[in-house]
């Protein structure tokens, strides 16, 4: 029997037949969540594995969802600046002082020497964006940690493939995906809370999730929508 769930906002397809124990799969290319049940499985123990998987099934989705993506950033591309998608515009430099990357309005202006290629601009891009969530996260770090009562030591941005943000419990220390410069604001200050909450919690244990749901009760909406299927640009 199949049956069609949704789980913490995410569709999910249940295969209920004759099998001793749960599968989970994520599938290509856009990320299904497809779940083989024991027989006589109830929806409530359906709903308790799956999150129990969580962090693992969404690991996965962006790790299809980011697979295939790529980029020439040249003119009439769009780049996501915190959700909302800018169409770009590439000039040349006259001079290597006047490369560098600035929004024009609704527009998103990079400027690069001659003759360069994707991968100079693609730099130029993330050196900016860099810029841009530091001042964005610096803000909700401050914001943030007197709130929930923690210090963080440190942090840093980098790019990372599988994961939106990672914290070392020990150290204080939090690292951001660069990635997050091109998400919705409210997914940012998702991961932000996430992060500052390991401080309490090191593990995603119930404490763990009871925590994001005191500072940040819309926590699982936004999840959701920090990992859904990317739109084409």
């Amino acid at each position: 029997m199949t049956k069609q769930m949704e789980i913490d906002g995410i569709p999910v397809t249940v295969v209920r037949k004759k099998i001793k124990s749960f599968n989970l799969y994520v599938k290509a290319p856009d990320g299904q969540v497809r779940v083989s049940a024991p027989a006589r499985t109830s929806d409530r123990a359906v709903c308790a594995f799956v999150r129990a998987h969580m962090d693992w099934i969404i690991k996965q989705q962006h790790i299809i969802r980011t697979r295939n993506v790529t980029r020439r950033y040249e003119t009439g591309e769009h780049i996501p600046v915190f959700g909302v998608p800018y169409p770009l515009v590439v000039r040349e430099a006259e001079a290597r002082r006047d490369c560098g990357v600035r929004q024009e309005g609704n527009q998103l202006v990079l400027t690069a020497p001659a003759g360069s290629t994707c991968e100079q601009r693609e730099e130029l891009l993330r050196r900016w964006q860099r810029e841009q969530l530091h001042e964005v996260a610096g803000d909700l770090l401050d914001h943030w940690a007197p709130l929930l009562h923690v210090q963080v030591r440190e942090w840093h941005i980098k790019r990372m493939k599988t994961r939106w943000g990672t914290c070392n419990y020990s150290a204080h220390r939090i690292w951001l995906n660069l990635a997050l410069a091109e998400q919705p604001l409210e997914c940012v200050e998702y991961v932000v809370v996430h992060e500052l909450c390991h401080l309490l919690e090191a593990s995603h244990s119930e404490r763990f999730w009871n925590l994001m749901t005191k500072f940040l009760p819309d926590w699982p909406q936004r999840r959701t929508r920090l990992n859904q299927k990317k739109k084409a640009e």
